[in-house]
């Protein structure tokens, strides 16, 4: 079954070509590539007509593939409803569908191999998924058909090894080689001498006549094959062949044939049995993964001399960006701020005073938060504005980060959604101002539902549960101080200590009756929306890699928006006008009493008696004036004296507004690469603008914080609520937050000792 309301990406692809980086990246290139938003639910009869449709192709004699998120490379043939829910739920964030055309023995897709630069085929392969049961959890996993052919041991594995006279760069191709033969033939081997000039390799079954004689080329590192007696005295079902596991040659294999090493073990267990017939236990596919990831990314250390760099390369590519990080005393990365010129354009040109603040923890070699700012365009759409990295969460870092914050906002005078922790409040009181803070309401639901769940005064069944929360979702959604009483009052009757809780968490800064700054009915952010452009695997890199990806994801993100500009229909986005088209039609049936052109008052059963003024744009029930958009009431109102509901909308909305902001978009960033970290000397980084090589201005390149790996095993997806909440020491002298008694400043005679 596909996820329930998911919504992802789409890419179409016609008449191209893949190729293959040499990081093992896939890229279409060539042909015609369109896309569209893919929702679950979606049957296979609509996704083949939007297909086609967007393509402008016929869809007779063709074909439809679609590759997964695990496996980029592999097509798998999309003929029927089981597939489009394969297709959504095996990809995240973004997907693609390739079309070809059907012929008796259909075409394998090419892909360009952008290591070697030649052709290899990319066969389409049926992948079944079944459910299987996992100590009590149902989790999906792959299995492949056992009459298809695997993706690596194909021909190309058959032929590594050719015949006498075959030369290899040294004794370890050899041994790659012999183990891709081995592995195709399906027989075991064993060495009889093995050294890095000589190699002597027989089967290991007794008796059998096969062997290859290998050894070194004088004066030179070349290995050549001197005898190669290709033939087996034994059947196939004698060997009961089961491949080895050897670390070296697998990161050499997947280094070598570019592919990409997934990030759970779990895929990479599925991926070996798949493509090698090699079973590998979880600890082995733990093991390969993190040296395959250390080849390939270099050590943690070295990394991080990239930063400095990159933040330049950032800044001189793009004018106006806000790339900067800093270092504690001993020379450790601390944190990273960064916003592009064209988030921060685009936000001054037309963005709302709105800016919600989230995190997530980092899962990779670098730890720390990861903390995403984010604004509302024109179509209440996410906008991208800045990101930092902070590697500890005290007060000191995240006033750093807001100060760059404020540098990106200027004098714009905004609201700032979080979840008001006690190491960002302060920071945002004294930058933004106090009352400019609003609480997240998310954060308040997840602190309301563990009061309800830990509390042992009481205890609550499914239902009341249910009930609280519904009163506390009326507390929080009223807009009029005679509403929000109302719902405080049914909580108080509901139950006492809830009522005092909700006084005690500080209503007026989540309250949409209470809370006194426009936030256009936004009590909390789009969670998924605001980390769009932060996928899991993003999260999981280096910092320096993830910089660089981010960058490539947010540019593509930019673009598409821009794009997809051209089908709105109206001067007014998809999500506006559907906001509108059902407030017409719940206003549609009400009461209305005229008390002049532009006054009308209405009878409805929730608000109750609730007037309309069209000449000041407002209703007493306040939901225009804190959306800008005509309330059920005002859209009554409206009709009745023949005016235009959309000339009521808020120019927020507009989308002129959204063209100015995505009217700039993100430069090239292809030419933005990480360079080597070989390359980059030891000595330092000498400061922008500086001609002088002296040693005042030549800043030391950041060093990892040394880290401890936490007990037990990590969430596989920890609540973005929870890196923030941090156990701050309590003094036992003085007994206030923030120090220890050791560096407690309060004078002896202020405090009394305990008897």
């Amino acid at each position: 079954m596909a996820p329930v309301d998911k919504t992802i990406f789409c890419f179409c692809h016609w008449g191209g070509v893949n190729e293959v980086g040499a990081d093992g990246s896939v890229t279409y290139m060539g042909g015609t590539t369109e896309q569209f938003l893919l929702k679950s639910g979606i049957t296979y009869e609509e996704l083949k007509n939007i297909v086609f449709d967007r393509l402008g192709i016929e869809p007779r004699n063709k074909l439809l593939h679609f590759t997964v998120k695990f496996n980029k490379k592999q097509l798998i043939h999309l003929k029927d409803q089981d597939g489009v829910d394969h297709l959504i739920q095996f990809n995240d964030d973004f997907a693609h569908i390739y079309v070809s055309n059907d012929e008796a023995d259909p075409p394998a897709a090419p892909v360009v191999d952008g290591m070697r630069g030649t052709m290899i085929e990319v066969e389409p392969n049926q992948i079944q998924y079944e459910e299987e049961h996992v100590s009590g959890d149902h989790s999906a996993s792959v299995t492949t058909s056992c009459n298809d052919a695997p993706l690596v041991v194909s021909t190309a594995w058959d032929e590594a090894l050719m015949g006498e006279g075959q030369a290899f760069e040294n004794a370890d191709a050899f041994r790659q080689a012999l183990f891709k033969y081995s592995t195709a033939k399906k027989f075991p081997y064993k060495f009889s001498y093995n050294t890095a000039t000589y190699l002597n390799v027989k089967c290991a079954i007794g008796g059998c006549q096969w062997k290859v004689i290998a050894s070194h080329e004088a004066s030179t590192n070349f290995v050549s094959i001197k005898k190669f007696v290709d033939c087996h005295s034994h059947s196939p079902d004698q060997t009961n062949f089961k491949p080895q596991f050897k670390s070296k040659l697998f990161r050499s294999i997947i280094k070598k044939e570019g592919l990409e090493c997934p990030t759970l073990p779990r895929e990479l267990c599925n991926d070996s049995l798949k493509n090698f017939s090699i079973p590998l236990t979880y600890l082995q596919a733990w093991r390969l993964k993190e040296k395959v990831k250390k080849e390939t990314e270099g050590q943690l250390e070295d990394s991080f001399k990239l930063i400095p760099g990159f933040c330049n390369r950032l800044m001189e590519a793009m004018p106006g960006t806000v790339a900067k990080w800093s270092c504690a005393e001993d020379n450790t990365f601390n944190r990273l701020f960064v916003a592009y010129e064209c988030s921060i354009r685009g936000f001054h040109a037309g963005c709302r005073p709105l800016i919600f603040i989230d995190v997530r923890h980092l899962s990779g070699p670098s730890k720390g938060s990861l903390v995403v700012t984010s604004s509302l365009d024109a179509d209440n759409g996410m906008y991208p504005l800045a990101y930092a990295v902070l590697t500890s969460e005290e007060e000191e870092d995240w006033l750093w980060f807001l100060q760059h914050l404020k540098l990106v906002v200027q004098d714009r005078e905004v609201v700032i959604v979080s979840d008001r922790s006690a190491v960002i409040q302060p920071g945002v009181e004294k930058t933004f101002g106090v009352d400019n803070h609003s609480r997240c309401y998310r954060h308040v639901q997840e602190t309301f539902n563990k009061f309800i769940d830990t509390n042992h005064g009481f205890k609550l069944k499914s239902q009341g549960k249910e009930t609280a929360r519904q009163y506390l979702n009326d507390i929080a959604y009223a807009r009029t101080m005679e509403a929000y009483n109302k719902a405080l009052s049914r909580m108080c009757t509901f139950h006492e200590e809830l009522y005092n809780w909700v006084i005690a968490s500080g209503p007026e800064h989540w309250s949409n009756a209470l809370f006194k700054r426009p936030r256009w009915d936004w009590l909390n952010s789009d969670l998924g929306e605001s980390f769009n452009a932060w996928s899991e695997e993003v999260t999981l890199l280096q910092i320096p890699k993830m910089m660089e990806t981010h960058c490539k994801r947010l540019s593509e993100i930019l673009l598409n928006r821009k794009a997809e500009l051209g089908k709105w229909r109206l001067l007014f986005g998809p999500k506006i006008v559907e906001k509108l088209s059902e407030n017409q039609k719940v206003g549609h049936d009400l009461v209305v009493i005229f008390h002049s052109d532009f006054e009308v008052e209405l009878q409805d059963q929730c608000a109750g008696r609730v007037v309309v003024s069209l000449k000041f744009g407002s209703c007493t029930c306040l939901e225009w004036q804190m959306t800008g958009i005509p309330c059920p009431h005002a859209c009554r109102a409206i009709a009745l004296t023949n005016y235009d509901a959309y000339e009521c909308v808020g120019g927020w909305y507009k989308k002129e507004v959204q063209e100015l902001i995505y009217a700039e978009a993100m430069c090239d960033v292809s030419n933005i690469e990480m360079p080597c970290p070989s390359a980059v000397g030891t000595a330092g980084l000498q400061k922008i603008g500086n001609s002088s090589t002296s040693k005042s201005d030549v800043i030391l390149f950041p060093r990892p914080r040394t880290t401890k790996r936490p007990p037990g095993r990590p969430r596989k997806n920890p609540t973005e609520s929870e890196t923030l909440r941090v156990r701050r020491p309590r003094c036992t002298r003085c007994n206030e937050v923030g120090h220890k008694r050791k560096t407690c400043k309060t004078p002896s005679w202020i405090w009394e000792p305990r008897a």
